[in-house]
């Protein structure tokens, strides 16, 4: 099969080959697995060993949390220093790192009577406790936005993966210790201090004492506008939780939730590596679209015999995965799929959107489907019967969402169609291959992968060329 560098990602910007674009992916793709196989045994071990179901349950809570601290406190004021490459601003956005983590923390240790409104009160400390890391991390803002800004995703990976196997032994030897909800709070404390250091050692820098408030301002409502998305993102794509509970009960819910977790988290994790290199190629500079198209046919290329596969044998995953459960958790799966084939190309979309300076126009993305996803949710949960109702709600609801996004970056629907067709004819095929020998799960994926491969060996040296011309 043709090299992905090769037949992807063609045109990138001069200072950024191909070859360098493709190595950067394969060590955030190797590290995001480690890292995954770290945090999933690490809990296992902790849930088998010492840590009660209460006590994780606690955790859990506070857990839920965490993504929301670090979007409140800044987290993403590193993307706008890999996007403004001027020196100049960057003790700026340091400094405006360290005063956010520094409120943010003061106020959430202020503030724990209320967060144990929502959480038990050591749910509340785990929460204040978890902002400290916010300030930790404000002394690697500048080194890992230059490494991420010259694709230094090889050393990256690296800290990354060292500050992962720290995390994992902190949190193992504080459960074994006894701090059996402690540990889930202390581990990504570790993990940032050595994260931290490791970027530092890496990329040593130290800030000027200046400050641009003009600088910190748009850096700000830069990083406030991505910010602000991802919290609407994780408000939409919670809601169908809360919906199915509501309509169907607490029993429907886990299998839901099963089924949602086979397709849309398998398709965010893998499209979240290809995003995370993509981010700084736009930032780069270059022809916008062009570099879109090839990043979206990376992804397509890693996740279309993955969703195919799952709406064949989705019901023979589920039971294997996770035993018994209701038919209608496959359905589910199945109508989530079309769901995931559209999300390939959308998670793509914002980082480019971002790259080019219009993170309000993510954030617009986002407050649309905050208002289509969880109306569809309830309207779909209203007319039916079962929980699928709410997947049919994924399924009628996002493809509004999804036009809005192509609308919103301008997207050119007939090159991106053209670039992905021969990707769709091949998983299609594949997926007519594995149905034919359907029977055996194990059976049907090398079917389809052989299948796949083989359609993509013969049809990439053809497939239609998207690289700009010159006058472009």
């Amino acid at each position: 099969m043709p090299r992905p560098s090769d037949v992807v990602i063609r045109g990138c910007p001069p200072h950024l080959p191909p070859r360098e674009v493709w190595r950067a992916t394969k060590f955030v793709a190797a590290a995001s697995g480690l890292l995954g196989v770290l945090d999933l045994v690490s809990t296992l071990v902790c849930i088998r060993l010492w840590v009660t179901t209460a006590d994780f349950g606690a955790a859990t809570l506070a857990l839920a949390l965490f993504p929301i601290v670090d979007r409140l406190g800044g987290a993403k004021l590193g993307d706008a220093l890999v996007r403004d490459r001027d020196a100049e601003a960057e003790s700026t956005v340091a400094w405006l790192a360290l005063a956010v983590g520094i409120v943010a923390c003061a106020t959430l240790t202020l503030a724990r009577p209320l967060v144990a409104l929502l959480v038990q009160p050591i749910g509340a400390s785990l929460v204040a406790a978890y902002a400290a890391r916010l300030v930790i991390q404000a002394t690697s803002v500048v080194p890992e936005a230059r490494m991420r800004r010259e694709l230094r995703f090889g050393e990256l990976s690296a800290i990354r993966v060292i500050a992962g196997l720290v995390e994992t032994a902190t949190k193992l030897g504080f459960a074994a210790a006894g701090e059996h909800v402690w540990c889930f709070a202390l581990g990504p404390i570790a993990n940032t201090i050595v994260t931290s250091a490791g970027a530092q050692l890496r990329e040593p820098w130290r800030p000027r004492l200046r400050f641009d408030r003009a600088r910190a301002r748009a850096a700000a409502k830069f990083a406030g506008a991505l910010s602000a998305g991802e919290l609407m993102y994780y408000a939409y794509t919670s809601a169908d939780y809360l919906v199915v509970g509501a309509w169907f009960g607490d029993a429907a819910v886990g299998a839901y939730r099963l089924a949602y977790e086979l397709v849309l988290d398998v398709v965010k994790l893998v499209s979240t590596i290809t995003t995370d290199v993509a981010y700084p190629v736009f930032a780069a500079g270059g022809d916008a679209i062009a570099t879109l198209v090839r990043f979206t046919r990376q992804n397509a290329l890693a996740l279309a015999p993955v969703v195919a596969f799952i709406g064949l044998e989705a019901d023979a995953l589920l039971r294997t995965l996770y035993g018994p459960l209701p038919a209608t958790a496959a359905t589910a799966a199945r109508i989530l799929c079309a769901v995931g084939a559209l999300r390939i190309v959308s998670f793509v979309i914002p980082p480019m959107l971002a790259g080019i300076g219009q993170a309000r126009r993510v954030l617009a993305y986002h407050a649309i489907a905050l208002v289509v996803l969880p109306t569809s949710f309830v309207v779909a949960a209203a007319l039916g019967s079962e929980f699928t109702a709410v997947a049919w709600g994924w399924a009628a609801g996002y493809p509004i969402a999804f036009a809005a996004l192509l609308a919103l970056a301008r997207v050119p629907v007939v090159r991106l169609a053209q670039a992905l067709g021969w990707i769709v004819v091949a998983a299609a095929i594949a997926l007519a291959a594995g149905y034919a020998v359907r029977g055996n799960m194990f059976v049907a994926a090398v079917v389809m992968l052989a299948v796949y491969a083989a359609i993509v060996r013969a049809t990439a040296a053809t497939a239609p060329d998207t690289t700009p011309s010159r006058d472009t």
